[in-house]
């Protein structure tokens, strides 16, 4: 592997598709910090919000919620993120605050950024390898019955409402759809290769990375 401090890895991932591990995974696997809901408590400590009021804004946009909850009824924004939404945080803020957090990591390198519209950040960052992992719907139920003790319609709901939100705030924030290829230089079914294979596949994608990875549009 390059030994250069400038590589850096964002992963996008649909929710139930293992994302979240797998990035830990390759995190302890490379000594690279993960920054997930590391980020959350970053904006929280940094500008004296409180944990709770950031997560509830964190990849969803205000306008968009009130309409989630009516569609998928009782409980709707509830059962996805267990928290209200709060009051008195702006969302064009929290954006400001989170590409400030994104781009001061990606200055010092060898990080990983999951999720938070990370790749549309370092979109024109060289040396960044963009990953989007997926998993067909069946297995990603399969996944959060197992992994967080939902009945069936409890996991698709919570699945229907994670991919309402992460669409909405993309496409709000950054005019993009989050599923696009495009955006991404590797996108890997995390079904077929299983987590600790689309692991040893990412590994080996940034152990060849060119020295100028190609750029993304933003």
């Amino acid at each position: 592997m390059r030994t250069d401090d400038t590589l850096m890895l964002t992963i996008s991932h649909q929710y139930g598709s293992g994302g979240s591990q797998i990035a830990r995974d390759l995190g302890g696997r490379l000594q690279w910090p993960v920054w997930d809901k590391e980020i959350v408590r970053k904006i929280a400590t940094e500008y004296q919000f409180s944990e709770p009021e950031v997560e509830a804004k964190d990849e969803r946009v205000a306008s968009f919620i009130e309409k989630l909850v009516d569609l998928l009824g009782l409980g709707g924004f509830a059962t996805a993120y267990s928290i209200l939404p709060p009051r008195g945080l702006d969302d064009a803020k929290l954006r400001y605050m989170t590409r400030t957090i994104v781009e001061d990591i990606a200055r010092k390198g060898r990080a990983i950024i999951v999720g938070r519209g990370g790749n549309h950040i370092l979109a024109k960052r060289p040396s960044t390898l963009h990953v989007f992992i997926f998993a067909p719907l069946e297995a990603r139920i399969q996944r959060v019955i197992e992994m967080e003790k939902l009945t069936r319609s409890e996991a698709e709901r919570r699945i229907a409402g994670m991919d309402r939100l992460r669409t909405d705030y993309v496409r709000t924030f950054y005019h993009a759809d989050w599923r696009d290829p495009t955006h991404y230089h590797l996108a890997l079914d995390s079904a077929v290769w299983g987590e600790r294979g689309t692991a040893d596949l990412i590994l080996s994608a940034i152990e060849d990375i060119p020295q100028n990875t190609m750029e993304r549009s933003p």
